[in-house]
């Protein structure tokens, strides 16, 4: 994804097209889940246009994005639930780009500036439109220029879905192939590019998508996990462990901060911390397995089972543990760990 950032020209079309959602208001008459699809003129990259405002409490756009952007969305609409109890992983796992409706008190300084600039005034609750691009581990920040040109695509496009969905809501439905249910099938808006402009046809795509937005970590090199595991005796210990987001943001003045996650493995005899790691790496996954790995070798040992609280942690080491010789299990409910985490979070 290119960082340059959008001309003022591009900032200015943005506005207008936002102007003009404002005033159509579709959360009217449209729900967060008759979203459809839009393919980026620029990127070819899918996004899911979703239409928020109809609990009166905020008003929007979110365009999920990204390779996972609608198993994401299945996450956060409860089709699929592996984050139930995780809603800060949930939260800083989003891909997306965003335009919100805002009160005056909750714009940032480069918000305001980029108002100043071009000129305009806004007045009243909810009347101040903020853009967001939104990436896994990092700060929210504004977009960038090809951001700012797919949330003008996915603005126009979200427009003239709205109204024909306010003239017929069986949108959607009309165009299943199955038997049996309605609503299988999401609108996709595919764009085309012409001598005379960017032209957009109707296509349709199950509402489903196949697979997960969690799934099983398997480490590169299987043969070096069955001989190590072979090679250590099995203890009667149990070991907690899990990794989270920190609620903090780390970065240098004038770059994007990201949100690193900790990581904590404690004995559940003793209840002493074996070792901990804090990165910033999105993708922990491999860096969790690794943690365990060397943790092993120190200790000369494995230990009988592991427990871990989170179906992340679960992913990201069962496949691992199960070539070591080691039973990982599944506790929501390990205080010892949850009271660790806190403290080592409040020092830093």
């Amino acid at each position: 994804m290119t960082n340059l950032q959008a001309t003022k020209e591009e900032w200015q079309q943005l506005f207008e097209v936002t102007n003009q959602f404002k005033k159509q208001a579709p959360w009217n008459w449209m729900e967060d889940d008759d979203y459809f699809l839009i393919t980026d003129p620029e990127s070819s990259e899918l996004g899911c246009c979703v239409v928020f405002g109809a609990g009166k409490f905020s008003y929007g756009l979110n365009v999920y994005t990204g390779p996972n952007g609608r198993l994401f969305l299945q996450e956060l609409s409860g089709v699929t639930d592996y984050l139930s109890d995780d809603r800060l992983e949930l939260a800083r796992s989003m891909c997306a780009v965003t335009v919100s409706f805002e009160n005056r008190d909750r714009m940032h300084k480069d918000d305001l500036q980029i108002i100043r600039d071009l000129g305009y005034k806004f007045r009243g609750a909810h009347a101040w439109p903020q853009f967001r691009s939104f990436e896994p581990g990092f700060l929210p920040a504004l977009p960038n220029g090809r951001e700012v040109r797919f949330l003008i695509a996915a603005l126009e496009q979200t427009m003239l879905v709205a109204d024909r969905f306010r003239e017929n809501h069986e949108l959607y439905f009309e165009h299943d192939q199955t038997d049996e249910g309605t609503g299988e099938k999401r609108l996709h808006r595919i764009p085309k590019a012409t001598n005379s402009g960017v032209t957009w046809s109707d296509t349709w795509l199950p509402w489903l998508e196949e697979g997960e937005f969690l799934t099983p970590y398997v480490y590169p090199n299987e043969l070096q996990l069955r001989q190590l595991g072979k090679s250590l005796k099995t203890s009667t210990e149990i070991w907690h462990s899990d990794f989270q987001y920190i609620s903090h943001a780390f970065g240098e003045k004038g770059e994007r901060g990201s949100y690193p996650r900790l990581s904590l493995w404690m004995s559940a005899s003793t209840g002493l911390i074996l070792t901990s790691e804090l990165s910033d790496n999105p993708d922990f996954a491999q860096n969790f397995v690794e943690q365990l790995l060397n943790l092993i070798k120190t200790s000369g040992y494995k230990p009988k089972s592991i427990y871990v609280r989170s179906n992340k942690a679960f992913f990201a080491l069962n496949e691992s543990a199960d070539k070591l010789g080691i039973t990982v299990k599944l506790n929501f409910n390990l205080p010892e760990l949850h009271m660790a985490f806190d403290e080592i979070e409040d020092s830093l």
